[in-house]
């Protein structure tokens, strides 16, 4: 895949190219709506959630189809997107999560720095940087 594309991905059981899916759980509105349209806009299937609860339900209802990436910010009303993203290695073990906020990097950057598929990027971030880190989060789950 080009850099920045968000081109399809050749799915090695069918032969055939399939969309990247990836699931967009923020409780800011209009941040999430800027990701979704920012990645739709580079190729990508997008689907949203206002927060970790209602993405959950997304995930179960959606039964064996899951995102091939979940953003997610950390800090959210209830479950934040660390107790996600904990969640979601229990439930997915391989699945990458980028975890963004605009609040302190420490501890966040550190537990992404210690959970294998896990990025972190402090907000406001630039769209390369954005590209770039899900385009090597897909890379190292296909490897």
């Amino acid at each position: 895949m080009a850099s920045g594309t968000g081109a399809p991905v050749d799915d090695d059981r069918t032969g055939k190219t399939v969309p990247i899916n990836i699931l967009v759980v923020d409780d800011d509105d209009p941040v999430r709506t800027m990701l979704a349209r920012l990645l739709q806009t580079h190729g990508y299937v997008i689907r949203q959630a206002a927060n970790a609860a209602q993405a959950n339900r997304l995930l179960e209802a959606e039964g064996a189809t899951a995102p091939d990436l979940v953003i997610s910010d950390i800090v959210m009303e209830g479950e934040t997107g660390i107790e996600l993203r904990r969640r979601l290695l229990a439930r997915l073990p391989g699945l990458p999560v980028i975890l963004i906020s605009g609040y302190s990097p420490d501890a966040p950057a550190e537990f992404a720095a210690n959970t294998p598929g896990t990025a972190f990027l402090q907000k406001p971030f630039a769209t390369e940087t954005l590209l770039v880190t899900i385009e090597q989060l897909l890379a190292a789950r296909r490897a």
